[in-house]
């Protein structure tokens, strides 16, 4: 499925050609896209820019970010995504970028030459990469981040499976709150509805106020959204919204409650995305699927892909996709690893399958400490905290040093609203719960986690906060 293909169909076709992409600010028909893409493209030529030349583009979820990457994609260029810097780190430039462009919120669309700035990387090392490929650095989350590489064709073949499975057509309506930035709101959702010609309005750093203001002016059928956003909107819902068809969420686990919660406000209709930034979307149940599937499986596999669980019950989950990744590269622009054809994927996460075939995902096999000769899954530490009164989420990780029951861990609990809780009263309900072996050696309270810029949880500077207060 060639972008430019796509566009131009999605500009003649009476079904789709009033259709638009909107930030708040600015809106975008259909039928005006190919135009302003031209122009995207001779600014860019303006600057220097050919399409031989790899990019890095930090854009924000706006109407100028979104023409940015259509020309990007509808030209054959190969660009890295980079996504605004998180708690102050700020990853370089890749070495084999020629050019660095950024392209913020609220920017104008006329002159297109005025709405991106063009920075040259003047450490540039000329490494050739190859044309019409998307490059994202992954989360980092659980290790070094490394630079994955998507051709554009696999890429489009991902989005059509979320076409499939979500059910994106013409007349869906899709709110984009999570950044285009990542493989999930650009792969998972902003692909899939431009190759249906949805209406599209893509939010910026949103907030509940923002979020419940434009819900109500664009009535959105489709959202992508985070945890985070998923407990914003339940404070915020005072009445069943009717208009959803499927809410998807990603990047961490979300607890039976707020699933529960959700049936009450959208009709049962939020479910849990499995994917990853190497495989795309992977996995997802239906949203006509019973409670207990959605709330505790990832559903089944995509059209066309296979998952397997090897080495055991739980055992280690293995995809076979054949729209993933081409492989990794290092910042300088040299293969660390070229994905083979027909290889299988190992994701590094314990699962099993439910007795109807779903699969279970219980949590990564490196967070998983052995306490008392007992393998002790973290995650099931979390499902089982979550189900105190009052706590609304819960992170379990392994802390250095050693306990009278094997390694050291802790737990970070964040409190609902207007609760007022402390770690050794959640600690003292633990007894009742957990085997002794299981039982957390100190609990803490935080009024947030921190995230990635993924929306996953930051596990890493959890880390950090831990041995600072155990100093």
């Amino acid at each position: 499925m060639i972008v430019s293909d796509v566009l131009g169909n999605c500009a003649t076709d009476a079904k789709t050609r009033d259709n638009f992409i909107t930030d708040g600010s600015f809106t975008v028909a259909y039928h005006e896209l190919c135009a302003l893409l031209d122009e995207t493209a001779k600014a860019l030529a303006g600057h220097g820019v050919q399409p031989g030349d790899c990019l890095a583009v930090e854009c924000a979820n706006s109407v100028a970010g979104a023409l940015l990457l259509l020309t990007l994609m509808r030209d054959g260029y190969s660009f890295v995504l980079v996504p605004p810097a998180v708690n102050a780190e700020i990853k370089p430039t890749p070495l084999f970028c020629r050019f660095s462009i950024a392209v913020g919120a609220g920017v104008s669309l006329q002159p297109a030459a005025a709405f991106m700035s063009v920075t040259a990387n003047p450490e540039w090392n000329r490494k050739s990469i190859p044309s019409a490929k998307l490059l994202l650095r992954t989360s980092g989350s659980m290790g070094t981040s490394k630079i994955v590489v998507h051709g554009h064709d696999k890429l489009m073949g991902n989005a059509a499976n979320c076409v499939r499975k979500y059910g994106f057509r013409a007349e869906s309506r899709c709110v984009i709150p999570v950044p285009i930035a990542h493989m999930y709101g650009f792969g998972a959702e902003f692909l899939p509805a431009i190759q249906v010609g949805a209406s599209i309005d893509l939010q910026d750093k949103t907030n509940i106020i923002k979020y419940l203001d434009r819900e109500k002016r664009f009535q959105p059928t489709i959202a992508f959204v985070t945890p985070a956003i998923c407990e914003m909107l339940l404070k915020a819902y005072k009445s069943p919204r009717t208009n959803y068809e499927v809410i998807v969420t990603s990047g961490q686990r979300i607890s039976e409650d707020v699933f529960a919660a959700f049936d009450e406000r959208i009709g049962g209709r939020l479910i849990n995305q499995y994917g990853s930034t190497e495989m795309g979307a992977t996995s997802a149940c239906d949203p006509g699927d019973s409670f207990e599937m959605r709330s505790q499986t990832i559903g089944k596999p995509m059209h066309d892909v296979q998952l397997r669980i090897t080495d055991g019950d739980p055992g280690e989950l293995n995809v076979l996709h054949p729209f993933g990744y081409d492989g990794y590269l290092d910042d300088a622009g040299e293969w660390i690893h070229i994905a083979e054809p027909n290889a299988w994927y190992r994701t590094g996460d314990l699962a099993k399958a439910d007795a109807e075939g779903a699969i279970k995902v219980l949590g990564r096999a490196g967070t998983s400490v052995n306490r008392d000769g007992y393998l002790v899954l973290l995650e099931d530490i979390e499902r089982i905290i979550e189900k105190l009164p009052d706590i609304l989420q819960v992170v379990v990780t392994a802390t250095p040093g050693l306990s009278g029951h094997g390694q050291r861990i802790a737990a970070f609990c964040v409190p609902k609203a207007d609760a007022v809780l402390d770690g050794q009263q959640i600690r003292a309900r633990c007894f009742d719960l957990l085997p002794r072996y299981a039982l957390p050696d100190e609990v803490h309270v935080v009024e947030t986690m921190p995230l990635l810029a993924s929306g996953k949880v930051d596990r890493r500077t959890l880390a950090a906060e831990l041995n600072h207060m155990q100093q």
